[in-house]
């Protein structure tokens, strides 16, 4: 075993420092005199230091001065510096110095082809035009502001405007959202999750959001798509085979729960680690959309199989810095709001044709895919169902909130699909 302290050679160690000193030293370098030549050196450094504060001192005194001298008048501002280790937050949109134009900067970490960050810069122009220079609206796609992980505490802090984080984000400060991944959703069609976002069990989650976040809901939300299993070299043909599996997810207890309930062993990795515990062998798959394994083309990875479960509907939530919206006019706010209503059905619809897309062309990189048909996937969501109160207990989710979302969600997927 390689020992990673580094060791003294034998032929230098002081006898002081030794486990078994010697009857008399032999190195020059611990003789008797030590002592006094290492206080010659202790007062010689401390002149040195003296001699350089000397010419430093007045040298830098003048560089302030000049400083002061042709610095604008800007530069006397009051604001003073964020901590160290913090990030820089902006000025703060209403009073911006440039302009006194509010700035909406909306921060997601999609990239820019992803369908939510082409429906954002829709509804961006959409709303230069209705507001006639009066907000300048800024898209940051890639997380060029902040990753989804973090951005959460920036629209609370106020460091960004405007954010889409996903159910699965929002789920570790407000519970309830962790509502679509309970059994009563496993396998369901995307009309049974939208009923309840529309409705009044999506109404609650809203204003739970604000008041747990400190941010207004501007409106309903956008979908991302069923989340499926991907499999590497795994040919994932029923619930039984998961048995055993290593299976990545992105978070909330109720995915960790459900995939222990079938067998399998959850781990959470973050989405940048993927790549290395995939080559590494360290995971059997990973539950994630069609277009999210496109976009991150998971089939260089080993990713060959896909059971299509549909385990759960995964969504976005559009969310604005409740300050930031409290300074606006209530026209501007009448306007936001109505602007989002316009391009939410485009959006959605959007979305479905993108994983529709994104399922091709996983079969066409060679991707096998097995779909458990209808009464399969009924079973399984009754036999997880058994131990439903216990897990909506760990969740954290309403229990009251749960069997109104529950009812909804049964009415609409009985009802025909428009």
């Amino acid at each position: 075993m390689t020992d990673l302290v580094p060791r003294t050679p034998s032929g230098r160690r002081c006898p002081a420092r030794s486990a078994h000193p010697l009857p008399a030293c032999r190195q020059p370098a611990c003789s008797i005199s030590a002592p006094r030549f290492a206080l010659r050196a202790v007062w010689l450094t401390v002149a040195a230091l003296c001699v350089l504060l000397a010419v430093a001192v007045p040298h830098a005194r003048a560089q302030d001065a000049t400083a002061a001298a042709t610095a604008s008048p800007a530069a006397d501002s009051l604001v003073s510096a964020p901590p160290a280790g913090d990030p820089p937050a902006e000025p703060s949109p209403a009073v911006r110095p440039e302009s006194g134009v509010p700035v909406l900067r909306i921060s997601v970490d999609n990239g820019p082809t992803h369908f939510q960050v082409r429906a954002l810069r829709r509804f961006a122009e959409d709303v230069r035009q209705r507001l006639a220079g009066r907000l300048r609206v800024e898209v940051y796609d890639s997380a060029s502001l902040y990753r989804d992980r973090d951005v959460l505490q920036a629209l609370n802090l106020g460091r960004v405007e405007m954010a889409l984080p996903g159910t699965w984000v929002l789920h570790s400060v407000v519970p309830d959202c962790g509502v679509f991944m309970l059994p009563a959703f496993y396998g369901a069609p995307a009309r049974a999750s939208l009923a309840v976002a529309d409705g009044p069990p999506g109404r609650i989650i809203d204003s739970r959001i604000e008041r747990n976040l400190r941010v207004a809901v501007l409106g309903r939300w956008l979908q991302l798509g069923h989340a499926n299993l991907y499999l590497v070299d795994h040919a994932v043909r029923r619930h039984e085979d998961l048995a055993g599996l290593r299976i990545r997810v992105a978070g909330g207890p109720a995915n960790e729960l459900r995939l222990a309930a079938m067998g399998a062993r959850p781990l959470v990795v973050p989405w940048p680690d993927l790549p290395h515990w995939l080559q590494g062998g360290n995971l059997d798959g990973l539950m994630t959309t069609h277009e999210t394994a496109v976009s991150g083309q998971l089939w260089r990875y080993g990713v060959s199989h896909v059971f299509e479960d549909h385990a759960y509907f995964a969504m976005y939530v559009p969310l604005i810095n409740r300050a930031f919206w409290e300074r606006l006019p209530e026209d501007m706010r009448s306007v936001l709001r109505s602007a989002w209503e316009d391009h939410v059905d485009e959006a959605r619809a959007h979305a479905a044709e993108a994983q529709t897309e994104a399922r091709e062309a996983l079969r066409a990189q060679g991707l096998v895919f097995a779909v458990p048909d209808d009464a399969v996937l009924r079973r399984w969501r009754e036999r997880l169902r058994l131990g439903e109160r216990d897990v909506v207990d760990f969740v954290g989710v309403d229990p009251t909130l749960y069997e109104i979302a529950k009812t909804a969600a049964w009415q609409a997927e009985q009802s025909p699909p428009k």
